[in-house]
């Protein structure tokens, strides 16, 4: 039996080894190469042994990396640290991963070092391609319009856009990957982010938690929020297999704007249709009786003409042009209130103290005469069309003094105030008042309380009037049913109008 030969099985271990193995002595002069080395490189043996080790290296660059990484003692079993770039000599380059055994004596000094080259080009070109790809999302995400973000199964924040940054609004700058789903939200909502939402408000936490709700089971339903500078957004989270959730945030602003536009313009119609139904009920009576008058008193005048009854035939007459004054008025009236739109497109800032100091001057000399005495308070500015809030006071003010008590001097008081976002114009005055069963009804088309146009004339629109300019407004108008002293009407109106696209 042959007796074993350690000699001969470590060299046949070094002929055949797959990878280039190389062996510097202490001067870094190559003093041997195994095959492999030899065929990687493209050199015979006479050609590569004795030559020093910059032979290998592509440039001068990567040869002082290696000797710096040697002199710091860099720990060259981590690839990243380890992998250089090499030349052959046909002058083609690749990327190689060296690990290196030094040989010592027995004092702890290198005699020599055995390095051993695996190519790795295929996995550095594999992990280049990988890179870019990588790159190549991220900017195609970073140029997305919609909001993109990926939260692990703990909740936490592993991927997100700079869309993403935008929508979450003062978030947006302090994210960082780790943040839960639930921090993000909560420093959005403590900022006013979120109108349904804001700090203050006793419904927050709800509105918080049903957010969470939807994160952490959503329903593949998306959801409209609004943010921010009353925008509108789209949220969709959709749960993946591994458990992490991803989240897209659309601004579908201008979408949401067109909805409420549509929105308005439906109810402007359905108020319109209305307004057209009232008038159907209401100008057989408020219109044919003129009319009826005027056809009585025509044959009056017939017949006390046949009659020879001259003397009559003038008080016939008169009668005959009140009534056609009357009806007149009516459709002057009908026509006014006809033509003021639900929502007004063009509006300015308004000063309601200069209004109504206009519309006392325009009813000046009817106050006079009725001895109304006027006590006009710090009033708002507001933002509407100024002729038609003109004519909304005028009716209130024109009221008041028409429905004035006979038995105590008339006082009219105007005044107003701001309450957050909204206005209060308040109209009031010592008169008559108004039964409370009435409080609705006054506001309808030709519903007049008083019958009695000797006394108290007109054509039972003006209130439905203002109501109309008070709607036109995005406002309201109503009478304070509590007040008990005469009349008191009160307009709410936004303190800045939202305009509509």
């Amino acid at each position: 039996m042959t007796a074993f030969d350690e000699e001969l099985v470590f060299k046949a271990l070094y002929e055949t080894f797959p990878d280039p193995v190389i062996i510097l002595d202490a001067q870094r002069i190559i003093r041997s190469a195994n095959p492999a080395a030899l065929a990687q490189f493209g050199y015979a043996a006479d050609a590569f042994i004795g030559q020093p080790a910059r032979l290998i290296y592509a440039d001068d660059s990567e040869y002082a990396r290696r000797l710096h990484n040697r002199a710091t003692n860099v720990d060259e079993r981590i690839a990243r640290t380890s992998t250089y770039s090499y030349v052959r000599r046909d002058g083609s380059t690749f990327s190689g991963h060296l690990r290196t055994t030094p040989l010592v004596d027995a004092g702890g000094r290198e005699l020599a070092l055995i390095g051993i080259i695996r190519d790795v080009s295929d996995l550095a070109k594999a992990v280049l391609e990988r890179q870019q790809a990588s790159d190549m999302l991220d900017a195609a995400l970073d140029v997305m319009p919609e909001g993109f973000a990926i939260f692990d199964a703990e909740e936490r924040l592993l991927v997100y856009n700079r869309a993403y940054i935008t929508v979450c609004g003062p978030a947006g700058p302090l994210l960082r990957p780790g943040m839960t789903a639930e921090e993000i939200l909560l420093l959005a909502q403590r900022a006013g982010h979120y109108p349904e939402a804001l700090p203050g408000n006793p419904d927050w936490p709800a509105w918080v938690a049903h957010r969470l709700q939807d994160f952490r089971q959503p329903d593949n339903q998306p959801k409209i929020y609004r943010y921010a500078d009353d925008r509108w957004l789209r949220v969709e989270n959709i749960k993946t297999k591994d458990g992490n959730t991803v989240v897209l945030r659309v601004d579908v602003t201008e979408l949401k704007r067109a909805e409420l536009a549509l929105e308005r313009q439906r109810q402007e119609l359905e108020h319109k249709n209305e307004a057209l139904d009232q008038f159907t009920a209401t100008v057989s009576h408020d219109l044919k009786a003129p009319l009826r008058h005027i056809s009585m008193f025509s044959e009056m005048i017939e017949d006390e003409l046949a009659a020879g009854n001259q003397h009559e035939v003038s008080a016939s007459a008169r009668h005959l042009r009140d009534s056609a004054k009357r009806m007149n008025r009516v459709i002057d009236s009908l026509l006014d209130y006809a033509q003021i739109a639900y929502q007004i497109s063009t509006w300015s800032d308004v000063n309601l103290g200069e209004i109504v100091t206009d519309t006392l001057s325009v009813l000046g000399s009817h106050a006079r005469e009725a001895n109304v005495t006027f006590e006009v308070g710090a009033l708002p500015k507001v933002q509407g069309d100024p002729e038609l809030l003109r004519r909304l006071v005028q009716n209130l003010v024109g009221n008041a003094i028409k429905y004035r008590h006979p038995d105590r001097g008339a006082v009219v008081r105007v005044n107003g105030r701001t309450s957050g976002q909204q206005v209060e114009l308040v109209v009031e005055d010592n008169g008559i008042g108004i039964d409370p069963r009435f409080a609705t009804r006054i506001f309808e088309v030709f519903q007049r309380l008083h019958h009695d146009e000797n006394t108290y004339d007109g054509t039972g629109i003006g209130l439905a009037l203002a109501k109309r300019i008070a709607e036109s407004h995005n406002g309201t108008i109503h009478l304070d049913t509590g007040f008990a002293e005469g009349a008191r009407f009160v307009v709410t109106l936004p303190k800045r109008m939202r305009k509509t696209r």
